[in-house]
């Protein structure tokens, strides 16, 4: 509950935020990205509310650990998201610097993906 109460306080923050910046400097960017965060904080909140156990009609706690009895899969460490980024990253510097960037940041785009999908499909 205290996270559903902190991302709505969030928002609710952002959204004020964003009215007071958008009067006092009419400024459409900042205004805009403003209310996007509290759009976006607000619904981490409502989800956060929708998800309570405890909310009337909902399944009970012990209801809801017999129901996660089975332990969560979670991925491994792997270096593969940050070989996505880097080659992202240097496909956004080819469109500065020039094409023969393209090529290269391509190819390790491509395996980096492929690398990620392969291992996210084994599971030990």
């Amino acid at each position: 509950m205290t996270q559903a109460r902190m991302f709505t306080a969030l928002a609710g923050f952002s959204v004020v935020a964003a009215i007071v910046y958008g009067i006092i400097s009419s400024e459409p960017a900042g205004t805009t990205l403003l209310l996007l965060t509290g759009g976006l904080t607000g619904l981490c909140g409502a989800y956060f509310s929708w998800r309570r156990p405890d909310k009337p009609g909902t399944a009970t706690t012990e209801q809801h650990v017999e129901a996660d009895a089975e332990e969560p899969w979670f991925p491994h460490s792997s270096p593969w998201p940050f070989a996505v980024a880097v080659s992202v990253v240097l496909l956004g510097n080819a469109a500065l610097l020039g094409l023969w960037l393209m090529l290269p940041a391509a190819v390790l785009l491509g395996a980096s993906v492929a690398g990620f999908a392969a291992q996210s499909r084994h599971r030990s």
